[in-house]
């Protein structure tokens, strides 16, 4: 008996460590392409194009799951595929902009091709909204044949790899091998993942000297100074405070701001959009609302996404939060649960509601966050789950 409580006893701890473990990270490692043809009549290359290069080739998808690239150049010339610019991820139809890798540690092709012998290749994204080219590492050997080939994210700045807008690789001249068939079955991004991610900063030292990104999405006429565009204008920052700010005018339905993935705007969101959101559990804003008559009272707001071509997605079904009109920054929080492609976010938002009083509005910072699980979540889980693994049944003497 005492042995059998210390079996019981050992695997909730266990189990408890593995949930905690389980539960610590979280940023999306995911495939981003796997050619399997789901919800297409038709072979579908998702995008993929000859990016440069001195060869020619054809690119089909006759063989589901897999990305074939027949080399018809004649020579075994250098030819560099990749996905479109325009393309996030297999998944995102209709979005468009950069994938973001925030936070993961490499990106993985599983490719190979039918030469008799190893081909030199050049794995590489092209990232932020320069284009600029990176080269994943350095070159690697890809053997004939099928293998999965890892390559380091870790020489992309933050504003990189948020917004990747063609990955792919460069196959160097291999004349001795002759044209060849390349075969690409699937693209990963993974890695140690975050449990949390500050998306919008509003220091001074943040993008478009502390405004980072951020624009006026609809009701325009409550923003004092706003030109009737979804831009800039009326908006500022509050070096005080490190906080961006405008004037929200009462007597009518209050302003709806947006963000994109934590860069500059530029003119477009365009430039912003999209960022992966998709693992996290909650959404926290740091706000503050000063009426300058001194009236008290509390702001009405709820939250939103724009996802896969800016489909609108309330966050809890529009349910709102009260901000007390005191000029103190407060904290406010949403959960994110079963947003649809929030792996493919363009904008996030805050819908003001309507208020009497003018109101000067400041926003410090947006974070999104996995919660650690409570102790009490945590028991009750080992309990009803793990603890059942060390129960056996007596045996019949």
């Amino acid at each position: 008996m005492k042995s059998r409580r210390w079996l019981s006893t050992f695997l909730a701890m266990a189990c408890i460590s593995v949930l905690f473990l389980s539960s610590a990270h979280a940023q999306s490692p995911s495939a981003l392409y796997t050619w399997d043809n789901t919800g297409n009549a038709m072979p579908n290359v998702e995008n993929w194009v000859k990016n440069f290069g001195t060869n020619t080739a054809i690119l089909d998808n006759t063989v589901p799951g897999a990305l074939r690239i027949i080399e018809t150049g004649g020579v075994g010339a250098d030819i560099a595929i990749s996905d479109g610019a325009n393309r996030v991820r297999e998944s995102a139809t209709n979005a468009s902009g950069g994938t973001d890798v925030t936070g993961l540690d490499y990106m993985e092709f599983d490719l190979g091709h039918t030469g008799a012998n190893p081909i030199q290749v050049q794995f590489y994204v092209q990232a932020s909204t320069g284009f600029t080219y990176v080269a994943l590492g350095p070159d690697l050997l890809v053997a004939p044949g099928m293998n999965t080939y890892q390559l380091p994210l870790t020489g992309l700045t933050p504003d990189q790899a948020v917004y990747l807008r063609t990955m792919g690789f460069n196959a160097r001249p291999h004349g001795a091998e002759g044209d060849v068939v390349w075969t690409l079955e699937e693209v990963r991004a993974g890695g140690t993942p975050l449990n949390n991610r500050t998306l919008i900063k509003h220091n001074t030292s943040s993008p478009e000297g502390g405004l980072q990104g951020a624009w006026a999405n609809f009701d325009l006429p409550a923003i004092q100074g706003n030109n009737g565009g979804q831009n800039q204008t009326g908006l500022s920052h509050d070096a005080a405070t490190g906080s961006l700010m405008w004037t929200d005018l009462g007597g009518q339905q209050g302003a709806a701001m947006s963000w994109g993935n934590g860069t500059a705007l530029n003119g477009n969101t365009f430039n912003n959009r999209t960022a992966d959101l998709s693992n996290y559990s909650t959404m926290s804003v740091r706000i503050s609302a000063t009426d300058a008559n001194n009236g008290g009272g509390e702001l009405g707001m709820n939250a939103f996404m724009q996802t896969n071509n800016f489909s609108f997605q309330s966050l809890e079904g529009g349910a709102g939060r009260n901000l007390p009109i005191d000029g103190r920054f407060h904290t406010l929080t949403w959960s994110v649960a079963g947003v649809p492609n929030s792996n493919v976010v363009d904008a996030t938002g805050l819908n003001l509601f309507a208020h009497a009083q003018n109101l000067d509005i400041r926003v410090d910072w947006i974070h999104f966050n996995v919660p650690e699980p409570t102790t009490a979540s945590l028991l009750a889980l080992a309990a009803a789950g793990c603890l059942g693994a060390a129960r056996r049944p007596r045996r019949r003497m």
